[in-house]
């Protein structure tokens, strides 16, 4: 369980000169004489390969490949109930910062969402997702394969990052029989500049749907909604995980004034024939 950290030094000179870079996921990098330093990162017992072409004339190209190896930590394992709800920020991932692969198994699978923020800058190409025994995986993915769907899995997952970029994003997992009772089950991770959430559960098959809020600090403000008039609209914050039993927190449908604050760092809203537009921030601070 030891990764490479491949940093490329390019020193490229020509126009028609190329270095390309494939690994085990399906990633393709193409690198020119245009580009500088580039970083790659390889997951154990998997392949990355460089391909160098040169094809300019007395151009004095060059390059270097340095590799830097980091073992990993055993994974940290939970056992999800049929009612439970675990979620990780991405930062708390990174096992170049000493973190702990985390490992999530279940009964009766589990589900992985991405609770994407809506910093720009977010990356997700360095955070792998393992199926199956993180010894011998039956598959290695990386994260931003499932920024846009879930993915639900029969055996294990384990969340890993190999790099220390910043991210405001989270990961959440969900044991498959809680995830099924919605028509859909998205996440959101809010942070200090404000975010915008949209949900729609009034029209096609989509009829009841979830999103988990994930805040970066200890509690999440609501600083305006919008929603639809429908008399039969249900729109309610409540205690994560999503269940007939949660809390209530927040009844948008009875509520005329804002901000509102929910003094919790997750909370899921779930909406029944209901259209409805959030603005959310997370503050490092009560005021």
């Amino acid at each position: 369980m030891v990764y490479a950290h491949v940093r490329l030094e390019n020193g490229l000179k020509g126009g028609n000169d190329r270095i390309t870079v494939h690994d085990q996921q399906g990633v393709r990098t193409q690198i020119s004489s245009r580009s500088t330093v580039q970083d790659f990162y390889v997951f154990p017992n998997t392949t990355t390969t460089f391909q160098v072409v040169t094809n300019s004339v007395n151009m004095h190209s060059a390059f270097r490949i340095v590799i830097f190896y980091q073992n990993i930590l055993n994974p940290s394992v939970t056992i999800l109930g049929s009612t439970d709800l675990k979620y990780f920020v991405l930062n708390d991932l990174h096992v170049n910062s000493h973190q702990t692969p985390q490992t999530m198994t279940s009964s009766e699978g589990v589900v992985l969402t991405v609770a994407r923020s809506g910093w720009h800058t977010d990356v997700f190409d360095n955070f792998f997702v393992v199926e199956g025994d993180f010894q011998s995986p039956k598959n290695v993915y990386r994260m931003n394969k499932f920024v846009d769907n879930s993915y639900f899995s029969k055996t294990n997952l384990t969340v890993v990052g190999l790099d220390n970029r910043f991210s405001e994003s989270s990961v959440i997992f969900t044991p498959f029989s809680l995830y099924k009772q919605f028509d859909e089950f998205t996440g959101i991770t809010t942070f200090p500049e404000a975010n915008q959430l949209k949900i729609d559960s009034t029209s096609g098959q989509k009829q009841k749907k979830a999103v988990t809020v994930i805040s970066m600090s200890d509690y999440v403000m609501f600083l305006n909604v919008q929603m639809s008039s429908d008399p039969n609209c249900s729109l309610k914050a409540v205690e994560a995980p999503p269940t007939s039993s949660s809390q209530v927190l927040l009844d948008f449908s009875t509520v005329t004034d804002y901000p509102r604050n929910i003094t919790r760092k997750s909370f899921s809203i779930v909406a029944e024939n209901c259209a409805a537009t959030f603005r959310m921030v997370s503050p490092n601070s009560i005021n």
